[in-house]
């Protein structure tokens, strides 16, 4: 893929950066071996790879999720007594602190 001095120019415009004459061929060239290395990322293909054989392997396909499930593991309340005895200052079962703005 090809990064012309156009592309530059929209790019710098949408990003509101003045690029300067001097600026632009060294930019030019960034972009271009930016660009250039991710397609070469895009064109790796996980097909043949020892993480996608172990995988399958595993009997995982496609995209799936790591995420943990959510879990209670209290009850609402549970600690506010004791937080508020620890507090300095309690008013009304709140945690009572010196006004920050004015």
């Amino acid at each position: 893929m090809s990064f012309t001095e156009q592309d530059l120019d929209n790019l710098s415009s949408l990003a509101r950066i003045n690029v300067t004459k001097d600026e632009k061929p060294k930019m030019l060239l960034d972009m271009q071996a930016i660009l250039g290395y991710v397609s070469e990322i895009n064109e790796i293909s996980l097909s043949n790879s020892s993480v996608e054989e172990e995988r399958i392997a595993l009997g995982e396909k496609g995209v799936f999720n790591v995420v943990r499930e959510d879990v209670i593991t209290r009850e609402t309340n549970s600690n506010t007594k004791t937080l508020l005895d620890e507090a300095p200052s309690v008013k009304d079962d709140y945690v009572k602190v010196e006004q920050v703005l004015k």
